[in-house]
């Protein structure tokens, strides 16, 4: 475990799978300590238990993003149990159902855009004011997607969700830089995650990534780890000269 971030607490949505989860064992690896906050108590429970056995300190926060009334309280209470907040990473996010405009759907268009683009908003506002009583500092990462700049094969409602997430991201960005606050996005592409089990295994998934729309330059599926590991650098002090920028962990699915 290194020490670059101790003394330095993380919030990570989504903490319980996925990408969230392998973000929470980054940065715990880096000697934050990380707020995991996820709707399913059993997996968050087992990201804590296991950010213990490495020696890392860990806890979980058990909410619903969609019921975006609850995030003030959140924000509340990890600032009651740690008394700052130094990171916060914007993981959590849902598919939606509709895939095209004909399809589309009001209540799953609204579930998606409240998870995917209202949540982060508020999570974002909520920290960067305690950022800015405190003094100053901090970064935000919120979790995009290859999605965002691809018109094709994207389901419509997580496409443009995901699209606004990385323009919040550049006005965040502009208007957070006077306080020292950064502010980035990450955008992966076809990972191996609970999201797109819906594509099928692992030969379905290296088939997607081999060819087609989704197809990447190295023909290859990304592992959480590899997002977690872009999502750590830009919570680094060597990230510090990045704000508003959005970084592909698509294996050059965007170019």
């Amino acid at each position: 475990m290194s020490d670059e971030l101790s003394g330095k607490v993380a919030i990570v949505t989504g903490g319980a799978s996925g990408i969230g989860r392998a973000t929470v064992a980054a940065l715990l690896g880096a000697g934050a300590t990380v707020a995991a906050l996820d709707r399913e108590e059993g997996g968050v429970g087992e990201v804590v238990a296991e950010g213990a056995k490495t020696g890392g300190t860990a806890f979980a926060v058990v909410a619903d993003l969609a019921d975006t009334e609850r995030i003030p309280d959140v924000v509340a209470r990890v600032l009651q149990r740690c008394a700052r907040i130094d990171i916060l990473v914007n993981c959590a996010g849902v598919a939606g159902r509709g895939q095209t405009l004909l399809e589309l759907d009001q209540q799953d268009w609204d579930l998606v855009h409240t998870v995917n683009l209202k949540a982060p908003v508020l999570l974002m506002k909520h920290v960067a004011r305690h950022m800015i009583e405190r003094g100053g500092g901090g970064r935000i990462v919120n979790i995009s997607s290859s999605s965002a700049f691809r018109a094709r094969n994207s389901p419509m409602a997580y496409a443009t969700s995901k699209a606004a997430l990385v323009q919040l991201t550049r006005c965040a960005a502009a208007e957070l830089g006077r306080y020292d606050i950064n502010v980035n996005a990450v955008a992966p592409g076809i990972t191996k995650t609970g999201m797109t089990r819906a594509f099928g295994g692992d030969e379905a998934l290296q088939r997607i990534a081999s060819s087609g729309p989704l197809e990447n330059l190295f023909h290859r599926v990304s592992q959480p780890e590899d997002v977690a590991a872009a999502i750590l650098f830009l919570c680094l002090p060597a990230s510090r000269q990045i704000s508003g920028q959005t970084i592909h962990t698509s294996a050059g699915a965007v170019v």
